[in-house]
């Protein structure tokens, strides 16, 4: 039995979309279909020629313990480009919450919250117009939270969002897919 079926849908760019419903209603089904990670079995999925795709939990292993917080960031720039400007690495970091001296700790010192906010400082800084979340909110802080939510309002592409905290996605996003099950 399909979890979507009969939908026809264009996502243009700048929107933010938010995909909610319960567990099991076919969420992140419907988050890879729309992405072109999963084919659908009737039907098509057109995806525009300047898209570049970032995927949130692309990047949730990716750090280095033994590294810094700027190394992690930065690999040894002091610069970083993010959205054809440039920042210097210290300044972006406060961005998300890092004193100098926190920036320069190992990764492996830092609370769960703070490599939250290290992984969202590194995805900020790929270079992607099309930004896929899936349940972005699981296991943040309030902090971390409210940062996040702050980013999502400046970040210039387009977002496709999956998450359970109802609040979270009315502050971010411009239109919704309810996803009821059945």
């Amino acid at each position: 039995e399909p979890l979507v079926s009969g939908l026809s849908v264009k996502v243009l760019r700048g929107e933010r979309v938010g995909i909610i419903g319960p567990n099991g209603s076919g969420k992140t089904t419907l988050l890879n279909l729309l992405c072109g990670s999963l084919k659908p079995t009737e039907g098509s999925v057109r995806i525009g020629s300047n898209v570049k795709l970032v995927f949130f939990d692309q990047l949730r292993g990716q750090l280095d313990l033994d590294g810094t917080v700027v190394e992690n960031l930065a690999e040894g720039r002091e610069e970083i480009v993010i959205g054809g400007t440039r920042k210097h690495v210290y300044g972006y970091l406060q961005d998300f919450l890092f004193t100098p001296d926190r920036a320069r700790m190992p990764v492996k010192a830092l609370s769960g919250g703070e490599r939250a906010r290290l992984l969202l400082a590194k995805l900020f800084v790929q270079p992607g117009n099309l930004l896929v979340m899936d349940e972005p909110t699981n296991d943040l802080d309030i902090e971390t939270l409210e940062m996040l939510e702050e980013q999502l309002a400046d970040y210039p592409g387009t977002l496709l969002l999956v998450s359970h905290d109802r609040d979270f996605v009315d502050n971010v996003v411009t239109g919704t897919f309810v996803m009821e099950g059945g």
